[in-house]
């Protein structure tokens, strides 16, 4: 079982209109609902290819018990914690021609008895999990430290872990040495103040998170080549180029796919390429983290890799 942290997840409604003009009002042809995180977006692709997951984090308040709804009907298992703090939501404005304008409200304060809660699940989820997987965002600082604590966990209950995160929560965590981190663009050059352009620069960020003991370091950059490096192995890796129709969870779909192939026993070369052609399956389509085995296989061996080191 692979286990998902979600501390900021969403209620995200996509609104479909013919075209939006401010300051009047419109008459929505149709609206959907789906469950936002990024855990849950990596849940939600390990299901569709088969492998046992539970998603955890926070939820609360009347959108919480939407959310809960929505996930029992994807059959994605669960097992949040309740808090008094209600769940965020999303909108997307949706147009005809296929632009989109995205409103995300502010996220709830956790309050403290919620976190010790957490962590609390974590540590009985932990023994029976395979993976821990901490991705997204924080909430609020009464939170940061959950991933840290996250990855502290899944060491002592002797299993790997996967840091996909930004700001203060991502530095305090990074401290604990996870066994898999990935960033884009630019979240790395954010957290670390540097810029990446030239292969070079993008091999020196490597390098520096192997130095902070990560064993698995990947940094993305959209639809462009992403770099990768395992302790003396770097590959610069460029998936094929698809029609984009919805690029938001492809990275997460990207961890999904790895975990993925570490669970066939694949080397990490390959768990990449699959990561990289799950993410471009991903993009390529509406509906988030919701691509096939075949679909994913399709577009593998299409994908261009190239060692640097």
């Amino acid at each position: 079982m692979i286990t998902t942290v979600t501390l900021n997840p969403m209620l995200d409604k996509t609104v479909y209109v013919e075209s939006l003009e401010r300051g009047k009002i419109h008459r929505a042809a149709r609206m959907e609902m789906v469950v936002g995180g990024k855990g849950i977006n990596v849940s939600r692709q390990l299901k569709q290819l088969g492998l046992k997951t539970i998603a955890t984090g926070f939820l609360g308040g009347e959108i919480g018990s939407i959310v809960q709804r929505l996930l029992r009907g994807e059959w994605i298992e669960h097992d949040f914690v309740i808090t008094d703090a209600v769940t965020r939501e999303g909108v997307t404005y949706r147009e005809a021609d296929g632009v989109c304008t995205s409103v995300f409200e502010p996220p709830p304060r956790i309050e403290v008895k919620s976190v010790h809660e957490l962590n609390s699940k974590l540590n009985v989820l932990a023994p029976k999990s395979t993976w821990m997987v901490c991705s997204g965002s924080s909430p609020g600082f009464e939170a940061d430290d959950l991933f840290y604590e996250a990855i502290v966990i899944a060491h002592r209950a002797g299993i790997p872990s996967v840091l996909d995160s930004y700001g203060h929560a991502f530095d305090l965590a990074l401290k604990a040495a996870p066994a898999l981190v990935k960033q884009n663009k630019h979240e790395f050059e954010t957290t670390f103040a540097c810029q990446l352009q030239t292969d070079g620069e993008f091999l020196s960020g490597l390098d520096l998170l192997l130095s902070r003991g990560i064993q698995y370091c990947i940094i993305t950059n959209g639809a462009n080549p992403c770099y990768a490096a395992v302790q003396g192995h770097y590959w610069k890796v460029t998936a094929p180029r698809v029609p984009t129709v919805n690029a938001t969870g492809s990275g997460d779909a990207m961890i999904a796919g790895i975990l993925y192939g570490f669970r066939q026993g694949w080397k990490f070369e390959r768990c990449l390429l699959f990561g990289v052609a799950g993410g471009a399956a991903n993009a390529r389509k509406w509906e988030i983290a919701n691509s096939g085995l075949q679909e994913i296989q399709d577009l593998e061996s299409q994908i261009v890799v190239q060692r640097l080191r």
